[in-house]
């Protein structure tokens, strides 16, 4: 199985079990220190500032576990990985244009996805929360998928079926993404089982990674360009 081999290669073992704890802590630090950061520091230090802490514990419990970090999650920095990064991360758009699409038509406008896109706009408006938004953004990218696919699926995959690790996976990226009209936790769970095949395809973080943040800020761009 490649995630036992990738396991083995990188020294380190990390469990199902582990791994689910750790990205559990990390809800509940976002939880916590998320409302904290709001109130200390504003929302454009917040955006960026909560990105860095869902990278947080399961970094740190890698470290604490001698895990060679680079080897475990597949970070191979060449230009053929970024190109396939940017291509699918312009797939993805056009995937979350469908899903959304249909997700809409079934549930209704999400309120929280309606809120996120103004926050995002609000922002904007000056130079400095622009530059802000876009690292957030930059960030979500390289962060949650060391966290969800990189950490989680990679360890749930030393265990389990690759098929198991990437739903499993994608279930609880979902939940990262908080709405009750589940527009926003379906379309995370949907997109997170594309990202999760293709980081299980490629074992590459960088080309995942690459992808959910073009995806992200060519949103933006459109956001800013429509609205």
């Amino acid at each position: 199985m490649e995630g036992v081999e990738c396991m083995e290669e990188s020294g380190g073992v990390i469990s199902p079990f582990a791994a689910i704890l750790a990205v559990l802590a990390t809800f509940v630090l976002l939880m916590f220190l998320g409302a904290a950061l709001l109130v200390l520091v504003g929302d454009s230090l917040t955006l960026i500032l909560g990105e860095l802490l869902v990278i947080a514990i399961p970094l740190s419990y890698m470290l604490y576990k001698k895990v060679n970090v680079k080897d475990y999650i597949g970070l191979k920095i060449k230009l053929k990985t970024i190109l396939l990064g940017i291509a699918f991360g312009i797939f993805l758009l056009f995937f979350n244009l469908v899903v959304s699409n249909i997700l809409v038509s079934i549930f209704g406008i999400s309120e929280a996805v309606k809120d996120s896109n103004q926050l995002l706009s609000d922002l904007s408006r000056t130079s400095e929360g622009l530059i802000s938004v876009i690292i957030a953004l930059a960030l979500a990218g390289l962060c949650e998928e060391f966290t969800f696919r990189g950490f989680l699926q990679t360890a749930i995959n030393s265990k389990y079926p690759s098929g198991v690790a990437i739903v499993a996976s994608s279930i609880v990226f979902g939940l990262f993404h908080p709405d009750p009209q589940l527009v926003y936790i379906i379309a995370g769970f949907l997109m997170g089982l594309v990202l999760g095949y293709i980081y299980h395809h490629w074992h590459s973080y960088l080309i995942s990674a690459i992808a959910h943040s073009t995806l992200n800020l060519i949103v933006l761009a459109l956001l800013l360009l429509l609205g």
